[in-house]
């Protein structure tokens, strides 16, 4: 898919940039014989693979009939296919040279469909979350897997951030971690794609390889048009593969206790602030953390539900989402209220109390924090990532 023409369909806002699918073809390590692409739109993907490859079979698969027949002007008639790119047979691979299939697929909700579910469970055995049921590129990830497993190929895919980084497709990466040798993830930054605020990551997979858990991590700023090498190791196969998180690859893998490791306890408040508004209940909310100025707050005793999570002295309170919001960590001094669903109340054992607010006043918070924050419109911490930080302040007890 290209970026020159604008569709009034779902799918036009997610067209390639071209430095994209340029770079897409540079970081492509081994040279290949013949490359699929099954969401093909104008051809802007296969191109350029001719331009540094003269030799290179192309094949492109579109249901729409308009962007088919740039593709067809592009890379010849014989080499598209009017059809769904998820069940569009595909010729033979009777070229010399390794397999790709490489892809920009749509960015879109789906209902699940029998069809998903099959490709999905043979290119993710094993994984049974429902996340990737619902989300078209998912799908086009798990057909582009099993025609490239099929032909000992390699899979390019451009994908929404959220698939490297997100907690709610961590078994997906499991499972490709563990099957796959995945060689790059490129994150994107600085320079959206056109009518979204969707963030995007390069994935460069090779099927052929037993896994080796070792990749390249890299940063790409389009509007700079640099790429910035940022990690380059093993990788779990629970972690994220997001250059933002691998930035403070040093923070992460730290020796020293993690808030988890000591007992460290992490709520979210279970009403939003709208809705005790409704009811004229008082909550404690990001805004009320932004007003301050300082590592302290003096709370009234509110009154809420037996449901309600209550902050009380002695806990920290952290905003967990916003787009305005202080991201600093305070104290409750005194006093008892309850908390929204926006804020987190985060309780140590008593002999970690003083190196918990320690450690959140370290000079190292801040670039972890911002390490592992998600989100496009509106930052996001989750309970998960939070307690995997490390006591940087453990000797403070």
């Amino acid at each position: 898919m290209a970026s020159r023409i604008k569709y009034n369909d779902a799918l036009g806002q997610h067209m390639t940039p071209a430095r994209i699918a340029q770079l897409l073809c540079e970081v492509l390590p081994v040279p290949f014989g013949m490359a699929v692409d099954l969401a093909v739109g104008h051809g802007d993907l296969l191109l350029p693979l001719r331009e540094r490859w003269p030799d290179i079979a192309l094949f492109g698969v579109d249901c729409d009939a308009a962007r088919l027949a740039r593709a067809s002007d592009a890379i010849g008639k014989k080499n598209t296919r009017l059809s769904n790119g998820l069940t569009a047979k595909l010729p033979n691979s009777t070229h010399e040279g390794r397999f790709l299939a490489i892809l920009n697929p749509p960015f879109l909700p789906t209902e699940p469909l029998p069809l998903y579910d099959r490709l999905l469970a043979q290119a993710f055995p094993g994984v049974e979350s429902g996340a990737g049921r619902r989300r078209l590129e998912m799908v086009f990830l798990a057909r582009a897997l099993l025609e490239a497993r099929a032909r000992a190929g390699w899979v390019a895919i451009i994908l929404p951030s959220i698939f490297v980084s997100g907690l709610r497709y961590a078994p997906y990466r499991q499972a490709l971690l563990s099957s796959s040798r995945v060689v790059k993830a490129i994150e994107i930054r600085e320079g959206r794609f056109r009518d979204t605020e969707a963030t995007t990551v390069l994935l460069v997979i090779d099927t052929s390889s037993q896994p080796t858990h070792v990749i390249e991590i890299d940063s790409y700023d389009l509007e700079a048009n640099t790429l910035t090498p940022v990690y380059h190791g093993p990788i779990g196969a629970s972690e994220r593969l997001d250059a933002t998180y691998w930035q403070a690859a040093h923070l992460h893998h730290q020796t020293v206790p993690t808030l988890r490791d000591v007992g460290v306890e992490i709520a979210r408040g279970r009403r939003s602030f709208a809705e005790a508004g409704r009811v004229r209940h008082r909550l404690v909310h990001t805004t009320d953390l932004s007003q301050l100025s300082g590592y302290q707050i003096r709370l009234h005793r509110y009154h809420g539900t037996r449901d309600d999570v209550f902050a009380e002295a002695g806990d920290i309170l952290l905003a967990r989402t916003g787009t305005r919001v202080r991201w600093v960590p305070v104290r409750v001094a005194d006093g008892r209220a309850p908390i929204t669903d926006h804020v987190l109340r985060i309780r140590a054992p008593k002999g970690y109390r003083r190196a918990l607010e320690r450690s959140f006043r370290h000079p190292d918070f801040d670039f972890w924090l911002r390490s592992i924050s998600k989100g496009v419109c509106a930052t996001v911490l989750t309970k998960h990532e939070l307690l995997n930080m490390p006591l940087f302040a453990l000797e403070a007890r």
